[in-house]
């Protein structure tokens, strides 16, 4: 296979899995621990996911202060 590496511009605050839940309207599967500590994450096309904090937290880079920065 070939590699590829993508660089996207996201939005993102802190949520635990089981408020993430709550913002989508779901019921947390039981086998899912609700007080997992992950980030809300909003693509620049209105896509919105949650991921794990270890695995966002190593893969995305903050930026600094973007209070009123939007993504286009």
């Amino acid at each position: 296979m070939k590699k590829y590496l993508c660089i996207k511009l996201v939005e993102s605050e802190p949520m635990t899995r089981g408020n993430y839940n709550i913002f989508k309207g779901w019921t947390i599967p039981e086998d899912e621990n609700p007080d997992d500590e992950g980030y809300k994450i909003k693509y620049h096309d209105g896509y919105v996911t949650w991921s794990p904090k270890h695995q966002f937290e190593s893969t995305y880079i903050p930026l600094g202060d973007s209070e009123g920065a939007k993504i286009v």
